[in-house]
C-alpha cells in the first residue's frame, strides 16, 4: 500500500507528464506570461481548473462525462500537488487562466 505522501508525488509526476505531452502536441494551448519569474499565486488554481476541464469533459463530442466519473477524477486530482507542479519549470512560462484546448 502507497503512503499519502507517495500517492501525492505518483499522481503530480502523473499529471505533469500528461500535461507535457499535451503542451508539447499543442504550442498554443496557453500563451507565455509576461514574466516567468514573477511567482503567481493564482497559477496553481487555474492550472487545476484548466486539467479538470479538460479531463472530466468527453473528447468525441466534448460534453461533460457522468456525474459519478467527474466524482472520481476529482478524488484523483485532489491528490496532485498543483502548487508544485504550477511552478516547475516546464509549466511556470505558461498562462494557465488563458490555457484553451481549442481556439474561441
Amino acid at each position: 500500500m502507497k503512503s499519502p505522501e507517495s500517492l501525492r508525488r505518483f499522481t503530480t509526476d502523473g499529471i505533469a507528464e500528461w500535461l507535457e505531452r499535451l503542451v508539447a502536441s499543442l504550442p498554443n494551448l496557453a500563451p507565455l506570461r509576461t514574466d516567468p519569474t514573477a511567482i503567481d499565486p493564482a497559477a496553481a488554481g487555474w492550472l487545476y481548473r484548466f486539467v479538470r476541464d479538460v479531463v472530466s469533459t468527453n473528447p468525441v463530442n466534448r460534453q461533460d462525462l457522468s456525474n459519478i466519473q467527474i466524482f472520481l477524477i476529482e478524488c484523483s486530482l485532489d491528490c496532485v500537488d498543483w502548487d508544485a507542479l504550477a511552478h516547475e519549470p516546464r509549466f511556470r512560462r505558461f498562462d494557465w487562466a488563458h490555457a484553451r484546448l481549442v481556439l474561441p
